[in-house]
C-alpha cells in the first residue's frame, strides 16, 4: 500500500473512533496513532492535521458536501461520508493538491469494500476541486451544536459567539509556564511573553529538546489555565490542597511560589504524569501526591488555601478538543454542575478560617461557573466572594468580581473565583 493512501486510512480510522465509538481525539492518538509500525513522524503529523481539522471544520464541510450531493447519503453509506469528509478538508481547508485528495478517496472507497461508490467521491471531489474559487464558505459557527449556540448566545450574545467559533478553528499554540524571568526565556525559546509566567511558542515544537526542558525551568500549561493561581495572595510557606490536581501545572505552580502543597486527584494513572514533572522540577520536597475521591474524602488537615479545579464540559478548550463538539450534551452540562457543587461544599471543609479557596473550571458554561458560585454561597454561609483587585487582571475581570477568560482573547475559555472563609461553618 502506498504511503500516502496508508496516512489517509489511518486517518479515517481514528477519525471513525472519534464520531462513532465516542472516543477523544487525544486517546486514538496515544493508543492508534503513535503506536502505529509504518508511519513516521512527519506522517503522524499529518494524521493528527487532518483528523483535527476535520472535527473543527465539520459543520461547515457537511454544509458545503450536501450542496454537491444530489440527496443525502444514508446511514449505511457513513464510511462514505467519512471519506468525502476528509476529503472537502483536504481540498478545501489543507489545500493538498487535487490529485492527492481525489486518487487517495478513491481507493479508500475500494480499500473499504465500497467500489461502487468510487465514481461518486471521484465526481464529488472533482466538482469540489473545480468551483473551490467559487464556493461559499459557511461562517465557523455552523461547526458548534445547536444546544451550545443558544446557551452561548443567551450568555455572551451572537456576535462573541461568531468570535468564539472564529478562534476555534484555528490550532491552538503552545504555552508553558517559566519558574522565572519570562521575558529571558521567551527569547531563549524563540517565543514571546503573553502574560505573568507564560510564554507562547509555534505550534510543532518537541518539547523535550528545548533549552531548560531538562533542568525543569518550565512545564507545558496554557495560558489561561495558569492565571487563577495568581488570585491567591503570598503563598510562601503555606499550607496548599489541590484538588483534581491531575496533570499538575497549577500544583507546580504553587510550589514554584514557596507553598507546600498536598496534590489530590481521583486518578491514578493522571497522577503518573504530575509526578513526573514534579521530579523533572525538582519538587519533591514541596509537594505530596495522593489519590483521592474529594465526594467521599474528609478533612485530615485544614489548610491555608484550597484550590478545587473542579470537572467539567471542557467547553472552553474547544480549540484544543474539537471531539468535545460531539461528546457533550446539555445533559453532561446538568449533571457536572451538580457535581460541581458537592464537591466545592466539601472542599470548603478544608479550609482553616481566614483561608482562601480558589474554584476553577475551564467551562464557558454559566451553570458550571457563576451559577454554581451563587448556588453554594446561599447554602454555605461561611464563605465570601473576594473581588479581583489586581489590575493585570482586568480584561478577564466579570462584573461579579470573578475571573473569565474567553476564547476571543486567544485563549483557552476559563472561569475563577476566590473565596475566603470567613467564620466556622
Amino acid at each position: 500500500m502506498k504511503q500516502a493512501l496508508y496516512t489517509r486510512l489511518t486517518a479515517l480510522k481514528l477519525l471513525s473512533l472519534v464520531l462513532d465509538q465516542g472516543q477523544t481525539a487525544k486517546d486514538v492518538f496515544t493508543k492508534q496513532l503513535d503506536s502505529r509500525e509504518g508511519i513516521n513522524t512527519a506522517d503522524q503529523n499529518f494524521v493528527r492535521t487532518l483528523v483535527l481539522t476535520t472535527l473543527r471544520r465539520l459543520g461547515q464541510i457537511q454544509i458545503i458536501l450536501s450542496s454537491f450531493l444530489t440527496k443525502p447519503l444514508s446511514h449505511k453509506q457513513k464510511e462514505v461520508e467519512r471519506i468525502l469528509f476528509l476529503g472537502t478538508a483536504q481540498l478545501l481547508f489543507l489545500d493538498i493538491p487535487a490529485h492527492a485528495v481525489v486518487d487517495t478517496c478513491v481507493e479508500l472507497t475500494k480499500q473499504g469494500k465500497l467500489s461502487a461508490f468510487s465514481k461518486l467521491v471521484n465526481a464529488v471531489l472533482r466538482n469540489m476541486e473545480r468551483q473551490k474559487r467559487t464556493i461559499n464558505i459557511p461562517h465557523p459557527i455552523a461547526n458548534l451544536p445547536i444546544w451550545l449556540r443558544i446557551n452561548w448566545e443567551k450568555t455572551y450574545g451572537l456576535e462573541k459567539v461568531m468570535l468564539f467559533a472564529e478562534k476555534f478553528v484555528v490550532p491552538a499554540p503552545l504555552d508553558v509556564s517559566v519558574r522565572s524571568n519570562p521575558s529571558v526565556w521567551a527569547q531563549k525559546l524563540g517565543g514571546r511573553h503573553l502574560n505573568f509566567s507564560t510564554v507562547r511558542l509555534d505550534q510543532g515544537t518537541t518539547i523535550s529538546t528545548l533549552s531548560g526542558y531538562d533542568q525543569g525551568e518550565w512545564w507545558v500549561q496554557e495560558a489561561s489555565a495558569a492565571l487563577p493561581v495568581f488570585l491567591f495572595d503570598d503563598l510562601h510557606g503555606k499550607r496548599v490542597a489541590d484538588f483534581c490536581a491531575a496533570p499538575g501545572g497549577k500544583t507546580i505552580q504553587m510550589a514554584v511560589r514557596g507553598a507546600f502543597v498536598d496534590a489530590f486527584d481521583i486518578s491514578e494513572y493522571r497522577l503518573r504524569r504530575l509526578k513526573q514533572n514534579i521530579e523533572r522540577l525538582h519538587l519533591e520536597k514541596q509537594v505530596r501526591v495522593a489519590v483521592q475521591n474529594l465526594e467521599e474524602a474528609s478533612p485530615q488537615e485544614i489548610y491555608d488555601a484550597v484550590l478545587l479545579d473542579a470537572p467539567c464540559s471542557a467547553t472552553g478548550t474547544i480549540r484544543r478538543q474539537p471531539d468535545l463538539l460531539y461528546h457533550r450534551t446539555s445533559k453532561d452540562v446538568e449533571r457536572l454542575s451538580e457535581l460541581q457543587k458537592k464537591l466545592l461544599k466539601k472542599a470548603m471543609g478544608f479550609v482553616k478560617v481566614g483561608g482562601e479557596l480558589i474554584y476553577a473550571t475551564c467551562s464557558l458554561q454559566h451553570e458550571e461557573n457563576e451559577a454554581v458560585i451563587s448556588s453554594v454561597l446561599q447554602e454555605e454561609q461561611g464563605f465570601e466572594r473576594v473581588a479581583v483587585s489586581n489590575p493585570h487582571f482586568k480584561a478577564f475581570t466579570t462584573p461579579a468580581g470573578a475571573l473569565l477568560v474567553t476564547p476571543d482573547q486567544d485563549q483557552d475559555g476559563f472561569y475563577a473565583c476566590l473565596l475566603r472563609k470567613v467564620k466556622t461553618r
